[in-house]
């Protein structure tokens, strides 16, 4: 048999229905707001742990990078330590070196001087051609071994140079003009050059002579060599093509 509820008993039961309903909707809405927190706090944690992993990854690159850097370095340090001890030992044997240059320079400085002087000896005894020309380049060797400030290394090479230009003159013709006394009066000639063979010269009126090696004098040369000594100066001048040269040759010894 079923019970029927007074109106009083429905009204006090509706009543208690709301009161349970309505704590049910604020814990399911509190769940709600709670779960909707927790995610934006995952999502966070989540992006730290992201902005974590790529400092993590950041540094590693990093350290991959020092190491790298620092293995280059000791690399470069070992080279440079090779570098150093080959420095070490070229200022040593430079160090030896300088201590032999005042021997070495004590020794060649009278071998230059004997070289001048074997130069000298050597223009006088020969054929007086161009004495001014030959005489200045002696005296500047001269004064060349009186300059503190050259090295003996360029003191050799311009020794060097006036035996060159000593040993050319015998491999070459030339001709130039110059003034001498003939019977007292001064006549510009045209003298020329046989290499060291012979030295001429032949007058404005056609009159020739050659230098006397043992009397040290000019000797008149008959006419018939006024010719050729004419084509041999043309052909020094560059105004006549090379020809067979004949030279007044005289016989001489060496002692």
């Amino acid at each position: 048999m079923k019970k029927i509820l007074s109106p009083a008993r429905s009204v006090i039961a509706a009543a208690l229905i709301a009161g349970l309903a309505i704590p049910a909707h604020a814990q399911l809405r509190e769940a709600l707001t709670t779960g909707e927190q927790a995610t934006r706090k995952a999502e966070q944690v989540q992006d730290q742990i992201n902005q974590l992993d790529d400092q993590r990854s950041d540094m590693v690159r990093e350290y991959r990078t020092l190491l790298q850097r620092r293995d280059a370095a000791e690399l470069f340090a070992k080279q440079q330590e090779l570098v150093v001890q080959s420095q070490r030992e070229e200022i040593a044997s430079l160090t030896e070196q300088l201590g032999s240059i005042d021997d070495i320079t004590a020794q060649t400085v009278p071998m230059l001087l004997g070289m001048i002087a074997d130069l000298k000896q050597f223009v006088a005894a020969d054929i007086p051609f161009k004495a001014e020309e030959r005489k200045t380049r002696l005296d500047s060797l001269d004064a060349l071994m009186k300059t503190p400030n050259v090295t003996t290394a360029e003191q050799y090479r311009l020794i060097m140079e006036a035996y060159s230009a000593e040993m050319e003159y015998g491999r070459t013709i030339d001709t130039w003009q110059e003034e001498i006394a003939i019977d007292g009066n001064p006549t510009t000639v045209d003298m020329f050059l046989y290499g060291r063979v012979a030295l001429v010269y032949i007058t404005p009126g056609g009159k020739a002579a050659r230098y006397d090696r043992a009397t040290g004098e000019w000797q008149p040369l008959p006419g018939s060599y006024a010719n050729d000594i004419r084509r041999a100066v043309r052909v020094a001048q560059g105004k006549a093509q090379q020809v067979v040269l004949f030279a007044p040759v005289q016989k001489f010894s060496v002692q």
